[in-house]
């Protein structure tokens, strides 16, 4: 297990409480929580014969992109289409209103596409306009969506970035929109959201060969504060990191709560970070679980890594502790080891404890 994912949590954690403090939005909404630039979602548009996503990323509050991605199908004698739009808004008007643009992929023939892209844009921001949020908690509205086939129900979502969109579903009830990643890119050199091309269900892991050990032992850290039951297979790499070989990654650690930020912004903040895709390591939304209470927050996240075919299943337990300070385990490992192990690896992190 690489400990370079280890580094980009803690990188991401700081960037979250940093970021909480901007004012970033689409042009006459305020976000509950702010978007912050690099961030991505992708919806699986059912609305189109062939598979098809189509994604929005947010630069500044006034440079968007937005792609659609259908791969080519043999069965409707279609090719690949992959098109971006990279526009720019006047962030002083009301409405979503274009400055300028410029469109990457084949627009020849590809038209329509374009000016699909086009109508999302003027119509989430416009609709999302209308639906003021103040939580995380889901919101479902009736609405009027022509390109989806009239009367249809939008279910909002403060964990999703830019239109805070999470599902459209059309008058039977199924989705015609259905989220399936969000994210976050590094950096101008990260093309993730450009190289998107899709994930259902659960994707599958390669083959790998693990075997348990049954002598286990009590770790503590942090002063004693937090403790874990790991076995001798377990090797501690780093200060408050342990390895289990090539097959998962194990961290403890605490940070305080910034100041001027109560727990409940920290934690729905948390929520928001935890579930975005990272490098080539996409999130799969509908896999996804979070866990509130008043002062911890726990969530498990799937990631599929497309490059390598890698699938690793990600559980992130925070704690506020009674000092004030927030505890937090991360538990990377991959899905293959998992599935086949689970109670092991549950065992784990039922053990885990904070005092």
């Amino acid at each position: 297990m690489n400990t370079r994912i280890f580094k980009k949590i803690f990188a991401a954690f700081t960037l979250m409480f940093v970021t909480m403090l901007s004012l970033a939005s689409l042009p006459g909404v305020k976000q509950y929580i702010p978007d912050v630039s690099g961030e991505y979602v992708y919806y699986q548009d059912s609305s189109f014969k062939n598979e098809t996503v189509v994604g929005f990323l947010y630069f500044d509050d006034s440079t968007y992109a937005a792609r659609i991605y259908s791969a080519a199908n043999a069965k409707t004698k279609s090719t690949e289409k992959d098109i971006t739009i990279y526009v720019n808004v006047d962030p002083s008007k009301s409405g979503f209103t274009l400055t300028g643009e410029k469109i990457d992929g084949t627009v020849e023939g590809n038209s329509d596409l374009v000016n699909y892209l086009h109508d999302m844009l003027y119509e989430f921001a416009k609709r999302r306009q209308n639906e003021p949020l103040d939580s995380i908690e889901n919101k479902v509205v009736t609405d009027t969506f022509n390109q989806f086939g009239g009367n249809v129900k939008i279910k909002y979502n403060s964990l999703v970035p830019i239109f805070n969109i999470e599902e459209i579903s059309g008058a039977d009830g199924k989705p015609v929109l259905q989220i399936q990643t969000c994210g976050l890119l590094v950096d101008s050199s990260d093309t993730s959201f450009t190289s998107f091309k899709g994930v259902n269900g659960l994707p599958k892991d390669k083959k790998r060969v693990f075997k348990k050990d049954k002598r286990s032992e009590e770790v503590e850290v942090n002063g004693g504060s937090q403790k874990i039951t790991l076995d001798t297979q377990w090797q501690q790499s780093m200060q408050n990191l342990w390895l289990l070989g090539d097959y998962a990654l194990l961290s403890i650690n605490e940070m305080k709560l910034p100041e001027g930020m109560d727990i409940e912004q920290a934690l729905d903040l948390l929520s928001r970070r935890f579930t975005q895709s990272t490098t080539h390591s996409y999130s799969v939304w509908q896999q996804a679980k979070v866990t509130r209470t008043e002062n911890r927050l726990s969530i498990m996240n799937v990631f599929f890594q497309p490059e390598s075919g890698n699938v690793t299943r990600d559980f992130k337990i925070v704690t506020r502790k009674s000092d004030g300070n927030f505890a937090m385990l991360t538990f990377t490992v991959f899905d293959g080891v998992y599935q086949k192990s689970r109670f092991y690896f549950d065992t784990i992190l039922k053990s885990y404890r904070v005092e």
